[in-house]
């Protein structure tokens, strides 16, 4: 495993790293895991370590200081901790495809659709990842499954606000709270 890469300062409302392990998703959670451990214990000793595991991933115990949310694309594990609230975290790759306007518009909705309209064709898989990481980052942050965009919808994730988008190579990481400090988008 290739050592993990800080995309945002410690203190951010939702600290980021990457991690890359070509291995399979099993052994990609089970890495995520360790790391999460360490990282935990690395910054305080003294607390009692251990979380529940639940399918959305690592519950923490009540009144733990951290929260934690992963995303996996490919080889690469994004890792999220926040001391503000439950984050949500998402990795999505920069990839021009046929179809990706209908997917924009049937899940992010009619402002990311026209944004992604009027992208130039060379920003438009950009387009297309930011606005998927933001959406799942939101979602995660509000510990909800993907859904089609509504108004029902949005009004549901009002609390999620996005504290940071980076892009590193091809990939867009966001990171959201649900109800938490927002911060701002940053490149990288």
């Amino acid at each position: 495993m290739t050592g993990p890469l800080r995309l945002t300062g410690e203190g951010a409302p939702v600290e980021l790293w990457l991690l890359h392990l070509p291995v399979s998703r099993q052994r990609q959670r089970l890495a995520a895991r360790v790391w999460l451990a360490a990282e935990l214990a690395r910054r305080d000793p003294q607390a009692a370590s251990g979380w529940t595991e639940t399918p959305q991933g690592p519950r923490m115990p009540a009144g733990a200081r951290w929260n934690s949310s992963f995303s996996y694309y490919g080889p690469y594990i994004l890792c999220g901790l926040s001391r503000l609230g439950l984050p949500g975290v998402d990795l999505t790759g920069a990839q021009a495809w046929a179809g990706d306007a209908d997917v924009i518009s049937l899940y992010c909705g009619p402002h990311a659709a026209a944004e992604l309209a009027v992208s130039p064709p060379a920003a438009r898989a950009d387009a297309f990842a930011r606005a998927w990481s933001a959406l799942e980052a939101r979602l995660k942050a509000c510990r909800r499954g993907l859904e089609e965009y509504s108004p029902e919808r949005e009004r549901r994730l009002a609390a999620a606000r996005i504290t940071c988008q980076v892009r590193h190579q091809g990939l867009w990481a966001a990171a959201a709270l649900c109800g938490g400090a927002s911060g701002a988008s940053q490149g990288a």
